[in-house]
């Protein structure tokens, strides 16, 4: 006779090892487990490294923008300088500084009222 439990069909027939198949569901069963723990273990490491050198091209790209924004930030200054404008002017607009016999002086609206400031405020 076979070694292990016998378990009878509805006909009568025996099945042997019944037994010696959960010997190996109880042995395999771990084992699986095991490798499925480490095969996600893996996969979270490789999605780290694969993030961190996102991360680190990112920053390098963030680098590169923030320079480039300090040079515009430095060509707008220099564009809005009194220097340039007054040259710019000059050279293609043909303007020129006042001499001090061209420059006249208007007197504001407040003292032309008596101390009005708005012309609701003067007809007041």
């Amino acid at each position: 006779m076979t070694r292990g439990r016998t378990r009878r069909t509805p006909s009568g027939a025996t099945i042997p090892g019944t037994r010696r198949g959960r010997g190996i569901l109880r042995l395999a069963a771990p084992l699986l487990l095991l490798l499925g723990s480490l095969s996600l273990v893996v996969w979270r490491q490789a999605q780290g490294v694969t993030l961190h050198r996102e991360i680190r091209d990112l920053e390098g790209e963030r680098a590169i923008t923030e320079a480039e924004r300090l040079e515009l930030a430095t060509r707008i200054q220099a564009l809005q300088s009194r220097a340039r404008v007054v040259r710019v002017a000059r050279e293609r607009l043909g303007m020129r500084l006042p001499a001090d016999s061209e420059v006249v002086l208007v007197p504001l609206l407040r003292e032309a009222t008596g101390g009005a400031t708005d012309t609701a405020e003067a007809r007041r």
